[in-house]
């Protein structure tokens, strides 16, 4: 069984921000009380900016692949949360549609986004795959890993990239596969 996909990403990166709050409280320690008050100012931000510790990704994206000799309509979401800096840790899902059987996938997954570079910055990644096929076929797993540069002007970044993928399924004709993805990023 071949297997071939070519999608098309929407991201929106970094959901989270500072919180700057303001209180009052009052002085008991003299006779008339006075007023006072607390400012809590928002942490500086980092370097790291949609990328920073603490941020969300969430992401939608479509495209077309093919398999069973049949074409599918993919469709799929995803979210991830960055650990640290450039660090995130995330899972998609995606199902392939308007054919029989139809098909599911659930994929975890870690990336790292090279932050520090100007303009360019490189990413990698790693993920595992498990894929939810109607009877008669069986179920399956993959993992991988992915690679690629994320181009950034104002707000947005292209990104642009290759995925290697190993089934661990004896079904395929080739267990391996490499195929690009592009994608695009905006931040909030």
């Amino acid at each position: 069984m071949k297997t071939r996909r070519l999608l098309i990403c929407v991201t929106i990166l970094a959901l989270g921000s500072g919180v700057c709050a303001s209180g009052t409280a009052l002085a008991q320690d003299t006779p008339v009380a006075q007023e006072t008050q607390t400012v809590q100012t928002a942490p500086a931000p980092s370097k790291a900016g949609p990328f920073a510790q603490g941020k969300v990704r969430v992401g939608f994206y479509g495209g077309l692949g093919s398999t069973f000799n049949q074409s599918y309509l993919i469709l799929g979401a995803g979210v991830g949360f960055f650990l640290f800096d450039g660090l995130e840790a995330g899972v998609d899902g995606e199902g392939w549609l308007l054919q029989d059987p139809t098909i599911g996938k659930v994929t975890p997954q870690l990336r790292y986004v090279f932050y520090q570079a100007g303009a360019i910055k490189p990413y990698l990644g790693a993920f595992y795959r498990y894929t939810f096929i109607g009877s008669p076929y069986e179920d399956y797993s993959s993992y991988g890993g992915r690679f690629g540069i994320a181009y950034q002007q104002g707000r947005s970044y292209l990104a642009i990239g290759g995925v290697y993928e190993r089934y661990t399924s004896d079904n395929f004709s080739d267990n391996d596969t490499i195929y690009p993805e592009v994608a695009f990023w905006l931040s909030f």
